[in-house]
This record gives structure tokens, sequence and C-alpha cells, in this order.
């Protein structure tokens, strides 16, 4: 598994491509570039979250753009990539972190309330589908539909069934460290008919995982979003939450599906 140091090279690389440069610090830590961002990931895995596209011709477009310039990076880098939904070599003991905030902190709080939560954050990779909806009633439809068809999704991509060189007895095994992960899986509230409320009060009860403020990551101690509402976290002053602080929290959850903006 490529360190920082050598990650970095290959984001330093990827400049030449008109890609912009995001810092947290002093360490670079994505790239963006009219509307794209690359980001890492806790175990330096590099993730492309496209930009708004009309249709599935510009996103496999988009894709394949990206995936040559990675290609360019690795040659030059002397790196080898592979797309797969699990490492199937790495020890998790050895795989190099890096120094983005947020993830010193997740690595503490995450495995409290999941058993596979440091396997999903150091050695998984996948696939995300962000579709838009025009009303209320659009969303329920599109949100039943894709959480009943993410056991199909998995059955058809499965491709992650080997775990430190063995054989893991399972065809996904990234499906079944999501399903043991702290704020992931398929929770069973959603094959009913999800709605914007039953899905914020979700999301207001689910522990905060941090605060940020002032750039740093600051520990909730378990305080849920309903908690920072209130002004009962003691962390903060008993600071009360912008519109901002809620885009984060929603950011942080991990479900199969989820509802990132209403």
């Amino acid at each position: 598994r490529a360190t920082y140091q050598k990650i970095n090279q290959v984001l330093n690389y990827l400049k030449k491509f008109e890609w912009k440069e995001i810092k947290e610090g002093k360490n670079i830590i994505g790239l963006s570039q009219n509307g794209k961002n690359i980001s890492l990931e806790p175990g330096n895995q590099i993730e492309l979250a496209g930009t708004k596209l009309k249709n599935i011709h510009e996103i496999c477009s988009e894709s394949f753009v990206f995936l040559d310039q990675m290609k360019k990076a690795c040659n030059d880098l002397n790196l080898k990539m592979i797309s797969v939904g699990f490492d199937p070599i790495t020890k998790i003991e050895n795989v190099p972190k890096n120094p983005k905030q947020r993830y010193k902190i997740m690595a503490i709080e995450m495995p409290k309330h999941g058993k596979s939560s440091l396997e999903m954050m150091y050695q998984t990779c996948g696939t995300q589908v962000n579709l838009d909806y025009n009303s209320e009633s659009d969303f329920k439809i599109k949100f039943k539909l894709a959480s009943f068809l993410t056991p199909v999704s998995v059955a058809l991509f499965a491709n992650s069934s080997i775990k430190e060189m063995k054989l893991s007895n399972f065809l996904s095994y990234r499906s079944k460290i999501w399903q043991n992960t702290s704020r992931g899986g398929l929770p069973e509230i959603f094959l009913e008919d999800m709605d914007f409320e039953k899905y914020v009060d979700m999301s207001l009860n689910m522990p905060l995982l941090f605060i940020l403020q002032n750039a740093k990551h600051i520990k909730s101690e378990g305080k849920t979003f309903k908690d920072f509402i209130k002004g009962d976290v003691k962390a903060i002053k008993n600071n009360k939450p912008t519109l901002k602080d809620f885009e984060i929290h929603l950011a942080t959850i991990f479900t199969e599906v989820r509802l990132k903006q209403y």
C-alpha cells in the first residue's frame, strides 16, 4: 500500500492536468477541478467525486479521463492501481495512515459502535451513485427502490472475496464489513416508507462523529445532533449549530443509501 508521501506525489503529479490542490494546514488532502473533487480516504485510497452531468455517457467519459490520468501517474511513479471492494493483501495494522484531522477522531470513535469500522475506513473502496429527485414524493420512491436494490447490486458487482491472500468465505467481504460498521449498513427503517421527516429524525438522534469549528475537529463525547441543537455540548461551550454543521453531520452518515440535501 502506498504511503501518504507517495500519494502526495500522485496528487502533485495530477496538477499537470489542471487539478487544483485542496489543503488542510500544510498537507495536500485532495484536488478540485470544475465541480469535480479527488479526495483522500483514511488508508490513502483515492476517490473521484464527479461533477453534475446529464447522462451516463458523460459520466463514463469523466471516469475514463480520470483513470487515464491515474494510470500515467502510477506508471511514472512506479505504482500499481487496483479497483476492488476490499484490499486483498494488506493486514490492517500495516495500512499507512494520512494526516487528515477527521480520520484521527473517526479511528477512535467508529469502532465503539461497529466492530468492522476500521476495516471499512482503511481497506474498502466502492462506487457510489448520486441521484437527483424533484419532490418529496419522488424522493420516497427512489430512496425505497435504492434500498431494496442494494442487496441485488452487492450480488451483481461482488469483487471482494479475498482477505490477506486467503478466501474470506464471502463473495463480497466488503458488504460484510459495511453491515458491521458504525453509522453504516442498511437500517430496517430504510425498507419502510421513508420521508424527509423520518430521515431528519434519524439524523438528529444519531451521535455526532465530530464537530468542526475554526478548522478543528472536536470530539462530541457521544452527544447527538439533537443535543447540539439544545446547546448541550460542553466541548464547544454549549454553542448551537448552524445549517453547515448539519450538512457536515449528514456527510458522516455512512448507510448504504443516504440523503445529503433536501
